[in-house]
């Protein structure tokens, strides 16, 4: 099977990579060549940017593919850009979608595909969910071999996920060197974080399955904790003592942060709990087998082998100092 990963040397693309060439699969990426060191051996790299249709175009040539995943499709103007490009050039094109994009607030604590997708407080999951609609109209209308794939919270061994976000060590420092950090709510909602290595599994297995056409598909694992465990799961990766949390309600995040505020709102407020019965009829292989407790001592080796690595987001960490105080002042 030929395959064209849009992206490919990503959080989730670059498991993804591993696993088909793992399964005997030709292996194309289509992207900038900025993360050359990081592409995979035996893989075939085009080089442009796929949001430059003309250079896009260029670099294609005459390039058939058995199939195409987006990993890097945001907006309507991206899968206008996609259908253009790949409409009788693959037998399956693939979009990466959010599980953000289901109903905010839920009425159910088990998520399927068939949840409604609604959400009024995040622009990110309601571009998903126009994305998705603009491709079931081509399928349609015009047999575009669209499969949609919604990811949770999926994380690489280069990521600890963290209620600020996953890929630098902003959050994680503030853990190591014993600084208060904020959770959202009361910190015991439920949150499902898969390892990109399951989650690759799962992508790959869809993969020229005639079954997946015109579908949508959640992978996620069965790991499910509570944001209190999450937070401190990472600090005993790193050796550090239990941490420090401040909990706080989300719509005092949002009016601290309104740019902030819909991550959560939008999003992470929730318990999320995912019904992957589709999943395993569609790719009998897949199963949850990175633990989060694994996932984290190898992320905390990554980042801890070179200090170069350790990355903080000073804005980030200005914005949780100014909820703190915020939130102290509220304070009796």
């Amino acid at each position: 099977m030929r395959v064209l990963f849009i992206g490919g040397t990503g959080n989730l693309s670059g498991d993804c990579t591993l696993r088909a060439l793992a399964k005997g699969m030709e292996v194309w990426h289509l992207n900038r060549g900025t993360k050359a060191r990081e592409t995979a051996a035996g893989v075939v790299t085009l080089s442009a940017d796929v949001r430059d249709e003309a250079a896009a175009v260029r670099a294609l040539g005459r390039e058939r593919f058995d199939a195409v995943v987006d990993f890097v499709a945001f907006s309507r103007d991206h899968i206008e850009e996609d259908i253009r490009l790949f409409s009788g050039r693959t037998r399956q094109f693939m979009f990466i979608s959010s599980a953000s994009a289901y109903r905010k607030p839920p009425v159910h604590h088990v998520i399927t595909e068939s949840t409604p997708l609604v959400n009024p407080f995040w622009k990110y999951s309601r571009d998903k969910i126009d994305c998705e609609r603009r491709l079931e109209e081509e399928f349609r209308s015009k047999g575009f071999p669209y499969t949609v794939v919604r990811p949770s919270h999926t994380y690489c061994s280069r990521w600890m996920p963290t209620a600020f976000g996953s890929a630098d060590f902003t959050v994680p420092k503030r853990l190591r060197d014993g600084r208060r950090v904020v959770i959202h709510g009361d910190g015991q909602s439920l949150w499902t974080l898969t390892h990109a290595r399951d989650f690759a599994v799962g992508l790959v297995g869809l993969l020229g399955n005639p079954a997946a056409i015109g579908e949508s598909v959640q992978i996620m694992g069965d790991q499910v904790l509570t944001w209190d465990a999450i937070h401190a799961t990472i600090s005993a990766a790193l050796g550090a003592e239990p941490p420090k949390v401040v909990h706080v309600p989300s719509d005092f995040i949002a009016t601290v942060d309104p740019e902030l505020g819909p991550h959560f709102l939008g999003d992470k407020t929730y318990s999320a709990l995912f019904d992957c019965s589709k999943l395993k009829r569609l790719v009998p292989e897949f199963r949850t087998t990175v633990s989060f407790q694994e996932g984290m001592r190898e992320s905390a080796e990554w980042f801890m082998a070179d200090p170069h690595r350790q990355k903080i987001d000073p804005a980030l960490d200005a914005t949780i100092d100014s909820i703190l105080a915020a939130w102290d002042g509220k304070a009796p």
